[in-house]
Protein backbone atom coordinates (compact mmCIF):
# COMPACT_ATOMS: atom_id res chain seq x y z
CA UNK A 1 0.00 0.00 0.00
CA UNK A 2 2.86 2.38 0.76
CA UNK A 3 4.10 1.94 -2.81
CA UNK A 4 0.87 3.61 -3.98
CA UNK A 5 0.55 6.23 -1.24
CA UNK A 6 4.03 7.68 -1.71
CA UNK A 7 3.48 8.82 -5.34
CA UNK A 8 0.09 10.30 -4.42
CA UNK A 9 1.58 12.25 -1.51
CA UNK A 10 4.35 13.51 -3.75
CA UNK A 11 1.75 14.55 -6.35
CA UNK A 12 -0.09 16.65 -3.77
CA UNK A 13 3.20 18.33 -2.85
CA UNK A 14 4.12 19.23 -6.41
CA UNK A 15 0.60 20.09 -7.58
CA UNK A 16 0.64 23.68 -6.19
CA UNK A 17 3.88 24.39 -8.06
CA UNK A 18 2.49 23.05 -11.34
CA UNK A 19 -0.80 24.89 -10.79
CA UNK A 20 1.04 28.15 -10.14
CA UNK A 21 3.15 27.79 -13.27
CA UNK A 22 0.09 27.03 -15.39
CA UNK A 23 -2.19 29.69 -13.89
CA UNK A 24 -1.18 32.48 -16.27
CA UNK A 25 -1.52 30.35 -19.45
CA UNK A 26 -4.78 28.93 -18.08
CA UNK A 27 -6.27 32.37 -17.46
CA UNK A 28 -5.22 33.67 -20.87
CA UNK A 29 -6.72 30.63 -22.63
CA UNK A 30 -9.98 31.03 -20.70
CA UNK A 31 -10.14 34.74 -21.51
CA UNK A 32 -9.42 34.12 -25.17
CA UNK A 33 -11.80 31.19 -25.64
CA UNK A 34 -14.72 31.96 -23.34
CA UNK A 35 -14.30 35.63 -22.45
CA UNK A 36 -14.22 34.91 -18.71
CA UNK A 37 -13.20 32.26 -16.16
CA UNK A 38 -15.92 29.85 -15.08
CA UNK A 39 -15.41 28.50 -11.55
CA UNK A 40 -16.78 25.05 -12.31
CA UNK A 41 -14.61 24.73 -15.41
CA UNK A 42 -11.56 25.86 -13.44
CA UNK A 43 -12.31 23.31 -10.70
CA UNK A 44 -12.66 20.50 -13.24
CA UNK A 45 -9.47 21.39 -15.12
CA UNK A 46 -7.34 21.79 -12.02
CA UNK A 47 -8.65 18.52 -10.60
CA UNK A 48 -7.75 16.90 -13.91
CA UNK A 49 -4.24 18.34 -13.60
CA UNK A 50 -3.92 16.79 -10.13
CA UNK A 51 -5.17 13.47 -11.48
CA UNK A 52 -2.66 13.36 -14.35
CA UNK A 53 0.22 14.27 -12.02
CA UNK A 54 -0.83 11.53 -9.59
CA UNK A 55 -1.25 8.95 -12.35
CA UNK A 56 2.14 9.76 -13.87
CA UNK A 57 3.90 9.55 -10.51
CA UNK A 58 2.22 6.21 -9.84
CA UNK A 59 3.73 4.96 -13.09
CA UNK A 60 7.32 6.18 -12.62
CA UNK A 61 7.88 6.28 -8.83
CA UNK A 62 9.88 5.20 -6.96
CA UNK A 63 12.90 5.90 -9.14
CA UNK A 64 16.08 3.79 -9.08
CA UNK A 65 18.95 5.27 -7.12
CA UNK A 66 21.48 4.70 -9.90
CA UNK A 67 21.10 5.76 -13.53
CA UNK A 68 23.33 2.86 -14.62
CA UNK A 69 20.94 0.21 -13.38
CA UNK A 70 21.63 -2.56 -15.87
CA UNK A 71 23.93 -4.36 -13.41
CA UNK A 72 21.09 -4.72 -10.95
CA UNK A 73 18.71 -5.83 -13.71
CA UNK A 74 20.89 -8.56 -15.24
CA UNK A 75 18.73 -11.43 -16.49
CA UNK A 76 15.51 -9.58 -15.72
CA UNK A 77 12.41 -9.83 -17.92
CA UNK A 78 11.18 -6.49 -19.23
CA UNK A 79 7.97 -7.55 -21.02
CA UNK A 80 4.92 -9.63 -20.18
CA UNK A 81 3.06 -10.26 -23.42
CA UNK A 82 0.56 -12.96 -22.39
CA UNK A 83 -2.97 -11.52 -22.25
CA UNK A 84 -5.01 -12.14 -19.08
CA UNK A 85 -2.00 -13.34 -17.15
CA UNK A 86 -3.40 -11.48 -14.14
CA UNK A 87 -6.31 -13.97 -14.03
CA UNK A 88 -3.87 -16.87 -13.83
CA UNK A 89 -1.90 -15.08 -11.12
CA UNK A 90 -5.05 -14.51 -9.06
CA UNK A 91 -6.11 -18.15 -9.43
CA UNK A 92 -2.62 -19.32 -8.53
CA UNK A 93 -1.94 -17.08 -5.54
CA UNK A 94 -5.42 -16.75 -4.12
CA UNK A 95 -6.58 -18.70 -1.09
CA UNK A 96 -10.22 -18.10 -1.99
CA UNK A 97 -12.53 -21.09 -2.26
CA UNK A 98 -14.69 -20.25 -5.23
CA UNK A 99 -17.45 -22.55 -4.03
CA UNK A 100 -17.75 -20.52 -0.81
CA UNK A 101 -18.70 -16.87 -1.54
CA UNK A 102 -17.91 -15.89 2.04
CA UNK A 103 -14.21 -16.29 1.24
CA UNK A 104 -14.31 -13.80 -1.62
CA UNK A 105 -13.38 -11.02 0.77
CA UNK A 106 -9.92 -12.56 0.91
CA UNK A 107 -9.34 -11.20 -2.60
CA UNK A 108 -8.86 -7.75 -1.13
CA UNK A 109 -5.74 -9.02 0.58
CA UNK A 110 -4.27 -10.75 -2.46
CA UNK A 111 -1.38 -9.01 -4.24
CA UNK A 112 -2.41 -10.08 -7.75
CA UNK A 113 -6.02 -8.94 -7.33
CA UNK A 114 -5.02 -5.67 -5.71
CA UNK A 115 -2.59 -4.88 -8.53
CA UNK A 116 -5.23 -5.63 -11.18
CA UNK A 117 -7.80 -3.49 -9.37
CA UNK A 118 -5.29 -0.66 -9.13
CA UNK A 119 -4.74 -0.70 -12.90
CA UNK A 120 -8.49 -0.38 -13.42
CA UNK A 121 -8.85 2.48 -10.94
CA UNK A 122 -5.82 4.27 -12.42
CA UNK A 123 -7.67 5.33 -15.57
CA UNK A 124 -11.21 5.40 -14.20
CA UNK A 125 -11.12 9.21 -13.66
CA UNK A 126 -9.91 9.58 -17.25
CA UNK A 127 -13.17 8.10 -18.51
CA UNK A 128 -15.14 10.48 -16.30
CA UNK A 129 -13.31 13.52 -17.65
CA UNK A 130 -13.63 12.34 -21.25
CA UNK A 131 -17.39 11.97 -21.01
CA UNK A 132 -18.25 14.93 -18.78
CA UNK A 133 -15.93 17.71 -19.88
CA UNK A 134 -14.66 16.71 -23.31
CA UNK A 135 -17.97 15.06 -24.31
CA UNK A 136 -16.32 12.11 -26.02
CA UNK A 137 -18.20 9.03 -27.12
CA UNK A 138 -17.67 5.58 -25.66
CA UNK A 139 -15.47 4.44 -28.54
CA UNK A 140 -13.40 7.63 -28.42
CA UNK A 141 -12.95 7.28 -24.66
CA UNK A 142 -11.89 3.66 -25.09
CA UNK A 143 -9.30 4.62 -27.70
CA UNK A 144 -7.96 7.52 -25.62
CA UNK A 145 -7.69 5.30 -22.53
CA UNK A 146 -5.74 2.77 -24.59
CA UNK A 147 -3.35 5.47 -25.85
CA UNK A 148 -2.78 6.81 -22.34
CA UNK A 149 -2.09 3.30 -21.08
CA UNK A 150 0.29 2.70 -23.97
CA UNK A 151 2.11 5.93 -23.08
CA UNK A 152 2.50 4.69 -19.50
CA UNK A 153 3.86 1.33 -20.63
CA UNK A 154 6.30 2.91 -23.09
CA UNK A 155 7.51 5.19 -20.28
CA UNK A 156 8.26 2.13 -18.17
CA UNK A 157 9.76 0.05 -20.98
CA UNK A 158 12.17 2.77 -22.13
CA UNK A 159 13.50 3.42 -18.63
CA UNK A 160 11.94 6.89 -18.44
CA UNK A 161 12.66 7.64 -22.12
CA UNK A 162 16.27 6.50 -21.96
CA UNK A 163 17.23 8.38 -18.81
CA UNK A 164 18.04 5.03 -17.17
CA UNK A 165 20.18 2.47 -18.92
CA UNK A 166 17.63 -0.31 -18.44
CA UNK A 167 13.90 -0.43 -17.71
CA UNK A 168 13.01 -0.64 -14.03
CA UNK A 169 9.32 -1.46 -14.55
CA UNK A 170 7.63 -4.26 -16.50
CA UNK A 171 5.88 -3.67 -19.81
CA UNK A 172 2.70 -5.66 -19.23
CA UNK A 173 0.03 -6.24 -21.85
CA UNK A 174 -2.45 -6.86 -19.04
CA UNK A 175 -1.92 -3.27 -17.93
CA UNK A 176 -3.09 -2.14 -21.36
CA UNK A 177 -6.23 -4.26 -21.02
CA UNK A 178 -7.02 -3.21 -17.45
CA UNK A 179 -6.25 0.49 -17.99
CA UNK A 180 -8.47 0.55 -21.07
CA UNK A 181 -11.22 -1.21 -19.13
CA UNK A 182 -10.85 1.38 -16.37
CA UNK A 183 -11.43 4.20 -18.84
CA UNK A 184 -14.57 2.45 -20.12
CA UNK A 185 -15.90 1.94 -16.59
CA UNK A 186 -15.22 5.60 -15.80
CA UNK A 187 -17.21 6.59 -18.88
CA UNK A 188 -20.18 4.51 -17.70
CA UNK A 189 -19.99 5.86 -14.13
CA UNK A 190 -19.50 9.51 -15.16
CA UNK A 191 -23.18 10.49 -14.59
CA UNK A 192 -22.89 9.27 -10.99
CA UNK A 193 -19.73 11.24 -10.20
CA UNK A 194 -20.93 14.40 -11.94
CA UNK A 195 -24.54 14.28 -10.75
CA UNK A 196 -24.31 17.55 -8.80
CA UNK A 197 -22.29 19.39 -11.45
CA UNK A 198 -23.86 21.40 -14.28
CA UNK A 199 -23.48 19.97 -17.75
CA UNK A 200 -20.26 21.09 -19.37
CA UNK A 201 -21.96 22.44 -22.49
CA UNK A 202 -24.29 24.55 -20.34
CA UNK A 203 -21.64 26.32 -18.27
CA UNK A 204 -21.81 29.49 -20.36
CA UNK A 205 -25.53 29.55 -21.16
CA UNK A 206 -26.65 32.23 -18.71
CA UNK A 207 -23.53 34.40 -18.82
CA UNK A 208 -23.88 37.89 -20.27
CA UNK A 209 -20.37 39.08 -21.06
CA UNK A 210 -21.59 42.59 -21.83
CA UNK A 211 -22.64 43.00 -18.17
CA UNK A 212 -19.81 41.06 -16.54
CA UNK A 213 -17.27 43.34 -14.81
CA UNK A 214 -13.57 43.13 -15.59
CA UNK A 215 -11.69 41.96 -12.50
CA UNK A 216 -8.40 43.31 -11.22
CA UNK A 217 -6.55 40.05 -11.91
CA UNK A 218 -7.44 40.32 -15.58
CA UNK A 219 -6.45 43.96 -15.68
CA UNK A 220 -3.22 43.17 -13.85
CA UNK A 221 -2.28 40.54 -16.43
CA UNK A 222 -2.97 43.04 -19.22
CA UNK A 223 -0.81 45.70 -17.54
CA UNK A 224 2.01 43.21 -16.97
CA UNK A 225 1.96 42.14 -20.63
CA UNK A 226 1.90 45.77 -21.77
CA UNK A 227 4.77 46.78 -19.51
CA UNK A 228 6.80 43.76 -20.59
CA UNK A 229 6.32 44.53 -24.27
CA UNK A 230 6.93 48.25 -23.76
CA UNK A 231 10.14 47.52 -21.84
CA UNK A 232 11.40 45.27 -24.64
CA UNK A 233 10.59 47.81 -27.35
CA UNK A 234 12.05 50.77 -25.49
CA UNK A 235 15.07 48.72 -24.45
CA UNK A 236 15.82 47.76 -28.04
CA UNK A 237 15.45 51.37 -29.16
CA UNK A 238 17.72 52.49 -26.34
CA UNK A 239 20.40 49.94 -27.24
CA UNK A 240 20.28 50.93 -30.92
CA UNK A 241 20.51 54.60 -29.99
CA UNK A 242 23.49 54.04 -27.69
CA UNK A 243 25.21 51.91 -30.31
CA UNK A 244 24.72 54.44 -33.11
CA UNK A 245 25.38 57.57 -31.06
CA UNK A 246 28.23 56.38 -28.85
CA UNK A 247 29.34 53.08 -30.32
CA UNK A 248 28.58 51.54 -26.95
CA UNK A 249 26.55 48.34 -26.85
CA UNK A 250 24.92 49.37 -23.59
CA UNK A 251 22.57 46.53 -22.73
CA UNK A 252 22.76 46.57 -18.93
CA UNK A 253 19.94 48.91 -17.96
CA UNK A 254 16.66 49.13 -16.09
CA UNK A 255 13.44 50.80 -17.14
CA UNK A 256 13.55 53.15 -14.14
CA UNK A 257 16.94 54.44 -15.28
CA UNK A 258 15.60 55.72 -18.59
CA UNK A 259 15.44 59.39 -19.25
CA UNK A 260 12.12 60.71 -17.94
CA UNK A 261 11.16 62.33 -21.23
CA UNK A 262 12.00 59.18 -23.17
CA UNK A 263 9.91 57.09 -20.78
CA UNK A 264 7.02 59.57 -20.92
CA UNK A 265 7.11 59.58 -24.72
CA UNK A 266 6.95 55.79 -24.83
CA UNK A 267 3.98 55.70 -22.45
CA UNK A 268 2.21 58.44 -24.40
CA UNK A 269 2.56 56.62 -27.72
CA UNK A 270 1.78 53.14 -26.41
CA UNK A 271 -1.09 53.84 -24.00
CA UNK A 272 -2.68 57.00 -25.41
CA UNK A 273 -1.90 57.50 -29.08
CA UNK A 274 -2.15 53.91 -30.35
CA UNK A 275 -5.37 52.96 -28.45
CA UNK A 276 -7.05 56.00 -29.99
CA UNK A 277 -6.95 54.17 -33.33
CA UNK A 278 -7.32 50.58 -32.02
CA UNK A 279 -10.68 50.91 -30.26
CA UNK A 280 -9.08 51.20 -26.83
CA UNK A 281 -6.93 48.09 -27.16
CA UNK A 282 -3.30 47.52 -26.28
CA UNK A 283 -1.38 44.28 -26.67
CA UNK A 284 -2.18 43.21 -23.12
CA UNK A 285 -5.85 44.08 -23.49
CA UNK A 286 -6.02 42.22 -26.79
CA UNK A 287 -4.54 39.09 -25.22
CA UNK A 288 -6.96 39.19 -22.27
CA UNK A 289 -9.92 40.18 -24.50
CA UNK A 290 -10.78 43.51 -22.95
CA UNK A 291 -10.88 47.03 -24.34
CA UNK A 292 -11.65 50.54 -23.19
CA UNK A 293 -14.91 52.37 -23.71
CA UNK A 294 -15.97 55.84 -22.69
CA UNK A 295 -19.18 57.05 -21.05
CA UNK A 296 -20.86 60.00 -22.69
CA UNK A 297 -22.72 62.70 -20.79
CA UNK A 298 -25.92 60.62 -20.78
CA UNK A 299 -24.20 57.56 -19.29
CA UNK A 300 -24.24 55.39 -22.42
CA UNK A 301 -21.10 53.86 -23.88
CA UNK A 302 -19.33 55.37 -26.86
CA UNK A 303 -15.98 55.13 -28.62
CA UNK A 304 -12.85 56.37 -26.92
CA UNK A 305 -11.61 59.86 -27.56
CA UNK A 306 -8.08 61.13 -27.41
CA UNK A 307 -9.02 63.46 -24.55
CA UNK A 308 -10.54 60.60 -22.54
CA UNK A 309 -7.45 58.43 -22.96
CA UNK A 310 -5.22 61.38 -22.14
CA UNK A 311 -7.11 61.97 -18.89
CA UNK A 312 -7.09 58.28 -17.94
CA UNK A 313 -3.45 57.48 -18.55
CA UNK A 314 -2.27 60.99 -17.78
CA UNK A 315 -3.60 60.65 -14.22
CA UNK A 316 -2.41 57.05 -13.88
CA UNK A 317 1.07 57.15 -15.40
CA UNK A 318 2.05 60.82 -15.40
CA UNK A 319 0.27 61.61 -12.14
CA UNK A 320 0.56 58.53 -9.91
CA UNK A 321 3.54 57.11 -11.78
CA UNK A 322 5.23 60.50 -12.01
CA UNK A 323 5.00 61.10 -8.25
CA UNK A 324 6.50 57.68 -7.55
CA UNK A 325 9.20 58.31 -10.15
CA UNK A 326 10.18 61.61 -8.55
CA UNK A 327 10.15 60.21 -5.00
CA UNK A 328 12.17 57.20 -6.11
CA UNK A 329 14.64 59.45 -7.88
CA UNK A 330 15.05 61.55 -4.74
CA UNK A 331 15.68 58.47 -2.61
CA UNK A 332 18.71 57.62 -4.76
CA UNK A 333 20.52 60.60 -3.26
CA UNK A 334 19.98 59.49 0.33
CA UNK A 335 23.65 59.85 1.19
CA UNK A 336 23.68 63.55 0.32
CA UNK A 337 20.34 64.28 2.02
CA UNK A 338 19.62 65.25 5.58
CA UNK A 339 18.23 62.38 7.64
CA UNK A 340 15.07 64.32 8.52
CA UNK A 341 14.37 65.09 4.87
CA UNK A 342 15.02 61.46 4.03
CA UNK A 343 12.51 60.30 6.63
CA UNK A 344 9.91 62.76 5.34
CA UNK A 345 10.39 61.52 1.77
CA UNK A 346 9.99 57.90 2.86
CA UNK A 347 6.87 58.76 4.87
CA UNK A 348 5.43 60.64 1.89
CA UNK A 349 6.14 57.70 -0.42
CA UNK A 350 4.62 55.15 1.97
CA UNK A 351 1.61 57.35 2.71
CA UNK A 352 0.89 58.07 -0.95
CA UNK A 353 1.08 54.44 -2.01
CA UNK A 354 -0.77 53.33 1.13
CA UNK A 355 -3.73 55.52 0.16
CA UNK A 356 -3.68 54.06 -3.34
CA UNK A 357 -3.56 50.52 -1.97
CA UNK A 358 -6.47 51.21 0.38
CA UNK A 359 -8.44 52.68 -2.52
CA UNK A 360 -7.76 49.53 -4.53
CA UNK A 361 -8.79 47.22 -1.69
CA UNK A 362 -12.06 49.09 -1.14
CA UNK A 363 -13.00 48.66 -4.79
CA UNK A 364 -11.89 45.04 -4.88
CA UNK A 365 -15.14 43.88 -3.29
CA UNK A 366 -17.43 46.47 -4.86
CA UNK A 367 -19.61 45.81 -7.86
CA UNK A 368 -18.38 49.04 -9.44
CA UNK A 369 -14.66 48.39 -9.86
CA UNK A 370 -13.79 51.68 -11.51
CA UNK A 371 -10.92 53.45 -9.78
CA UNK A 372 -10.66 57.19 -9.30
CA UNK A 373 -8.83 57.90 -12.55
CA UNK A 374 -11.44 55.92 -14.48
CA UNK A 375 -14.30 57.91 -12.99
CA UNK A 376 -12.55 61.20 -13.73
CA UNK A 377 -11.84 60.23 -17.34
CA UNK A 378 -15.24 58.49 -17.71
CA UNK A 379 -13.52 55.43 -19.17
CA UNK A 380 -13.81 51.77 -18.23
CA UNK A 381 -12.68 48.31 -19.24
CA UNK A 382 -15.24 45.99 -20.83
CA UNK A 383 -14.96 42.43 -22.10
CA UNK A 384 -14.39 41.97 -25.81
CA UNK A 385 -16.93 39.33 -26.80
CA UNK A 386 -15.23 36.59 -28.86
CA UNK A 387 -16.24 36.45 -32.50
CA UNK A 388 -17.47 32.89 -32.04
CA UNK A 389 -19.95 34.04 -29.39
CA UNK A 390 -21.01 36.99 -31.54
CA UNK A 391 -21.92 34.62 -34.36
CA UNK A 392 -23.82 32.35 -31.99
CA UNK A 393 -25.80 35.29 -30.60
CA UNK A 394 -26.50 36.55 -34.10
CA UNK A 395 -27.73 33.14 -35.23
CA UNK A 396 -29.85 32.76 -32.10
CA UNK A 397 -31.65 36.09 -32.28
CA UNK A 398 -31.80 36.62 -36.02
CA UNK A 399 -35.29 36.07 -37.51
CA UNK A 400 -35.45 35.21 -41.20
CA UNK A 401 -37.67 37.49 -43.22
CA UNK A 402 -40.75 35.83 -44.66
CA UNK A 403 -42.05 38.78 -46.60
CA UNK A 404 -41.73 39.12 -50.32
CA UNK A 405 -39.76 42.28 -50.94
CA UNK A 406 -40.94 42.61 -54.51
CA UNK A 407 -43.14 45.63 -55.08
CA UNK A 408 -46.82 44.93 -55.56
CA UNK A 409 -46.47 41.20 -54.81
CA UNK A 410 -47.18 41.10 -51.09
CA UNK A 411 -47.88 37.46 -50.24
CA UNK A 412 -50.97 36.29 -48.47
CA UNK A 413 -50.26 35.32 -44.85
CA UNK A 414 -52.17 32.32 -43.61
CA UNK A 415 -52.09 30.86 -40.13
CA UNK A 416 -54.18 28.66 -37.89
CA UNK A 417 -55.66 30.66 -35.05
CA UNK A 418 -55.00 29.62 -31.48
CA UNK A 419 -58.36 29.13 -29.79
CA UNK A 420 -57.05 30.04 -26.34
CA UNK A 421 -55.44 33.23 -27.65
CA UNK A 422 -58.72 34.28 -29.26
CA UNK A 423 -61.02 33.51 -26.34
CA UNK A 424 -58.81 34.52 -23.42
CA UNK A 425 -58.59 38.20 -24.26
CA UNK A 426 -60.74 41.30 -24.40
CA UNK A 427 -61.81 42.66 -27.76
CA UNK A 428 -62.22 46.39 -28.33
CA UNK A 429 -65.12 47.21 -30.62
CA UNK A 430 -66.04 50.88 -31.12
CA UNK A 431 -64.39 51.85 -27.81
CA UNK A 432 -66.39 49.17 -25.94
CA UNK A 433 -64.42 46.40 -24.22
CA UNK A 434 -66.13 43.06 -24.63
CA UNK A 435 -64.83 40.16 -22.56
CA UNK A 436 -64.86 36.89 -24.46
CA UNK A 437 -65.34 33.72 -22.39
CA UNK A 438 -62.60 31.15 -22.13
CA UNK A 439 -62.73 27.82 -23.91
CA UNK A 440 -63.51 26.04 -20.65
CA UNK A 441 -66.80 27.92 -20.40
CA UNK A 442 -67.90 26.70 -23.82
CA UNK A 443 -69.23 23.23 -24.49
CA UNK A 444 -66.73 20.91 -26.11
CA UNK A 445 -69.07 20.34 -29.05
CA UNK A 446 -69.12 24.05 -29.67
CA UNK A 447 -65.35 24.43 -30.17
CA UNK A 448 -64.77 26.02 -33.56
CA UNK A 449 -62.79 24.13 -36.09
CA UNK A 450 -59.31 25.35 -36.96
CA UNK A 451 -59.60 27.50 -39.99
CA UNK A 452 -57.08 29.19 -42.20
CA UNK A 453 -57.28 32.93 -41.76
CA UNK A 454 -56.06 35.48 -44.19
CA UNK A 455 -53.89 38.35 -43.14
CA UNK A 456 -55.86 41.29 -41.73
CA UNK A 457 -56.68 43.99 -44.18
CA UNK A 458 -54.99 47.30 -43.95
CA UNK A 459 -58.16 49.34 -43.36
CA UNK A 460 -59.42 49.96 -39.85
CA UNK A 461 -63.04 49.29 -40.84
CA UNK A 462 -62.21 45.76 -41.97
CA UNK A 463 -60.53 44.95 -38.65
CA UNK A 464 -63.53 46.37 -36.78
CA UNK A 465 -65.95 44.25 -38.82
CA UNK A 466 -63.92 41.11 -38.14
CA UNK A 467 -63.95 41.86 -34.41
CA UNK A 468 -67.73 42.41 -34.44
CA UNK A 469 -68.28 39.14 -36.28
CA UNK A 470 -66.14 37.28 -33.74
CA UNK A 471 -68.06 38.78 -30.82
CA UNK A 472 -71.40 37.98 -32.46
CA UNK A 473 -70.34 34.38 -32.96
CA UNK A 474 -69.34 34.00 -29.31
CA UNK A 475 -72.58 35.61 -28.09
CA UNK A 476 -74.57 33.25 -30.30
CA UNK A 477 -72.76 30.26 -28.83
CA UNK A 478 -73.46 31.50 -25.30
CA UNK A 479 -77.16 31.94 -26.05
CA UNK A 480 -77.32 28.46 -27.51
CA UNK A 481 -75.57 27.04 -24.46
CA UNK A 482 -78.00 28.78 -22.07
CA UNK A 483 -80.95 27.53 -24.08
CA UNK A 484 -79.72 23.95 -23.82
CA UNK A 485 -79.29 24.28 -20.04
CA UNK A 486 -82.87 25.63 -19.64
CA UNK A 487 -84.22 22.65 -21.58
Amino acid sequence: MNAYLFPIKFAFLTFPIAALLLTLPFLIVQYRKYGYVNKVRALVLYSMLLYFISAYYLVILPLPQNVHNCVDRAGAVFEQLRPLQFVRDIMKESSVEWSHPTTYVQLLKERAFFQAAFNVVLTLPLGVYMRYYFQRSFLQTTFIAFLVSLFFEITQRTGLYGFYDCPYRLFDVDDLILNTAGGCIGFLLAPVFTYFLPRSHQLDEHVDLSKKPVGFIRRGIAVWLDMTLLSIIMGCIYIVYRTIAYGDNYSNFELSEFNFLYLAAGIFVYFILIPTFTDGKTFGKWVTRIHLVQDDTEGSLCRNTFVGLLKRYGILYFGVGGINYVLGYVLKFNEAMDSLVMILVVIAWLGFNGILFLHLMLHLFKKDKRLFYEKISRTRNVITIPERMRRELTDEYSVPSTQDESVGNEPEITAKPNYDDILNKELVVDDVITSVPSRHEVHSDEKPENQVMQAPQSTGSARSNNARDLVDQELARLKEKLAKKEE
